[in-house]
């Protein structure tokens, strides 16, 4: 289910298709479940995920519900993400269990399980499967994301046969391809270009705009 986590372009896995629409409903997914753990416009949601699908779909969620979402950096930065994690008062914090750059594995969820202790506001912590390593555990805090975002189904597939069977809790990797954004007539083909519209809509509703009209086949 996740991206190229390396970042440098190289992939060696099956490629599966993900469109707009199944991107955007995985976020309302996503979404859902951050509010039901508490999380409603405003909040902060920590996230520390290398470069991979479900950082995407964090930030749709983020954006969905009103939230704001707070990057915390990957490798040994302890001091540094407690102190970001206390500061901006987030309750729930999304990670990997471990991620791999530049050839090196980072225990991601191991790192942030250490420095926890000192961070009284996080109240949940959504583990991202990337490498399938063992992680230190904290029962009723600590939760797996597949499972937080079972059994909600992706819409059905667009491409039959193009696309191998992907779910929500299928632990294999796959590629983030997009659908080609020229291939239908957009909902913004008309004489109204973008700023058109009334003043207050010009921040962040046109971003809300650009995620629901337009295929995010740049992200």
């Amino acid at each position: 289910m996740s991206g190229d986590q390396h970042g440098r372009g190289r992939w060696s896995g099956p490629a599966d298709v993900l469109t707009h629409a199944q991107l955007l409903r995985l976020g309302e997914q996503a979404g859902a479940a951050l509010k039901r753990h508490g999380v409603s416009g405003g909040d902060a949601v920590a996230v520390q995920l290398p470069m991979c699908l479900e950082s995407v779909v964090v930030t749709l969620a983020c954006l969905q519900i009103g939230a704001r979402r707070i990057t915390l950096p990957l490798g040994d930065n302890p001091g540094f993400v407690r102190d970001r994690l206390n500061n901006c008062g987030a309750r729930v914090v999304v990670c990997a269990d471990a991620c791999e750059m530049d050839e090196r594995v980072y225990p991601v969820k191991t790192s942030l399980h250490r420095v926890l202790g000192d961070c009284p506001d996080v109240r949940t912590v959504l583990v991202v499967r990337q490498l399938a390593r063992p992680v230190p555990w904290e029962p009723g805090r600590d939760r797996w994301w597949h499972e937080e975002l079972r059994p909600r189904t992706l819409p059905p597939r667009p491409y039959p046969g193009r696309m191998s069977d992907m779910r929500l809790d299928d632990d294999r990797t796959n590629r983030l391809v997009f659908d080609d954004p020229l291939g239908g007539r957009s909902s913004d083909d008309s004489d109204h270009g973008w700023g058109e519209g009334p003043a207050e809509d010009a921040a962040d509703g046109n971003l809300m705009r650009l995620i629901n009209e337009r295929p995010p086949h740049h992200i």
